[in-house]
């Protein structure tokens, strides 16, 4: 598991301002990658924060702290800029949680694989309860009736680290039959 440590950081100043900057020093330094909070399925926690997202006032940023230290001593260098570094929290892991449903066994096996195995590094998945039920009496309806011979529906959620479950969000992104919700961030106290 990688020991690299991971922050969100919330810049206060225009949205594209404060993406176009990461982004291009990022480019620049030959860094790994960034996630722009408002680009990604994250979930903000409050409604003000989501609402000033919105307005393009502040932006949240993950990146790896290192890359995190440089880019806040580059900001506090330029003068040029309308944008800060507002607060800055180490995060401790990430959380997805999903559900799934489908009504074909063929489905119910592709998604499973999917939802089972190969799994990145530092990635756990947990509280995963999965239930097939066989209606044989249902045998034969048509895929878009109300009645199914077949349901397979789980739940569950990914815990770990910001690069691994990033990666499972992006796995799951537009699969039929998969819900992934948003991912929840949880800081070091």
């Amino acid at each position: 598991m990688s020991d690299e440590v991971f922050v969100e950081v919330e810049f206060k100043g225009p949205r594209d301002r404060a993406i176009g900057f990461v982004e291009g020093y990022r480019l620049a330094a030959g860094e790994g990658r960034v996630w722009f909070c408002p680009r990604e399925h994250l979930d903000h926690g409050s409604l003000l924060d989501a609402l000033k997202e919105r307005m393009h006032l502040e932006t949240h940023v993950i990146l790896s702290r290192e890359l995190a230290d440089r880019v806040a001593e580059a900001l506090e260098e330029s003068d040029l800029l309308d944008l800060e570094v507002e607060e800055t929290h180490e995060i401790e892991c990430v959380e997805l949680p999903f559900e799934f449903k489908c009504f074909s066994r063929d489905e119910a096996v592709e998604i499973r694989a999917r939802i089972e195995k190969d799994l990145p590094e530092g990635v756990k998945l947990e509280d995963y309860e999965v239930k097939e039920d066989i209606d044989e009496d249902a045998a034969g309806v048509e895929m878009y009736s109300p009645v199914h011979d077949f349901i397979a529906a789980g739940k569950g959620r990914y815990v770990g680290t910001v690069p691994g479950v990033m990666e499972i969000c992006r796995r799951l992104e537009g699969r039929d039959f998969i819900h992934p919700g948003r991912a929840q961030l949880h800081y070091v106290t």
